[in-house]
């Protein structure tokens, strides 16, 4: 069980407004091809668009609740045919095949925490592209103003209603940054509204991420056989500086290719 499937049934309902990198990757299918790796796929947010504009997709995760959603979400859209599911860890996969393209989506490299992690996940995940195979992590910028914001304090992050059964649902959220560990403590948890008022607290978890600096993310890319192709800081490739909102790195695998 991963920490993702407690809130697995709000995920899609809470992240389904953001759309701001699909372009993005969209661009870079046209220019790669497929098939396309996606590691920590979720409930398939980038997978599904990326299948329907005809590509097919390996999406890889290591929750099975997540995993089960992402099948309803594709079952619906009817793209079976194009998106294959894998339950693994990123760590330490084997699919026995490689791929032009391969993409780990918002912040969701962060969840690995450990230097040990990440290198094994990077390892692995250039083993399976192509000669010239790029890939891209798309990653937190660490600006030291709001990382100091981070202190813990609890705070209602956002509310939706769930389609099933049109409930109100309160997402509350905590965050605590150290500096030193480069890691944030996130505590998280759900409050539907009954409809006689009453309240029922769903899906406490606790998780941790570990953000990343530009020449540390270099660094281990180098390490695992990866070239830098480009280094961003939107979805519109700006170039990366200090304020940027993100940071989006691409690596390319030695070899022909490329962007």
């Amino acid at each position: 069980m991963s920490f993702f499937d407690p809130f697995a049934r709000y995920y899609d309902v809470d992240h389904q407004s953001f759309e701001d990198d699909l372009l993005f990757y969209q661009e870079l299918a046209r220019r790669t091809g497929g098939p396309i790796l996606e590691l920590m796929c979720g409930t398939g947010r980038l997978a599904i668009p990326l299948a329907s504009a005809g590509y097919r997709v390996v999406g890889l995760d290591n929750a099975p609740a997540m995993l089960e959603q992402a099948r309803r979400n594709i079952a619906e859209a009817r793209l079976g045919r194009r998106i294959t599911l894998v339950e693994a860890d990123v760590r330490s996969f084997s699919l026995e095949r490689s791929f032009p393209l391969a993409i780990v989506g918002i912040n969701s490299f962060m969840h690995l925490t450990t230097v040990d992690d990440q290198l094994a996940a990077l390892g692995c995940i250039t083993q399976h592209l192509e000669p010239g195979g790029l890939l891209v992590l798309d990653l937190l910028n660490p600006l030291a103003e709001d990382l100091d914001s981070l202190d813990g304090s609890v705070v209602l992050d956002r509310m939706f209603k769930l389609p099933d059964n049109g409930k109100l649902v309160q997402k509350f959220v905590a965050r605590r940054a150290d500096v030193a560990s480069q890691i944030i403590e996130v505590h998280m948890f759900y409050d539907e509204i009954e409809p006689d008022g009453s309240i029922r607290r769903h899906a406490p978890a606790a998780f941790a991420m570990r953000w990343l600096y530009r020449y540390e993310v270099e660094h281990m890319l180098a390490r695992t056989g990866l070239e830098i192709e480009g280094l961003y800081g939107s979805y519109d490739l700006d170039d990366y500086q200090a304020g940027s909102d993100r940071l989006i790195v691409i690596g390319r695998k030695e070899g022909t290719g490329g962007l």
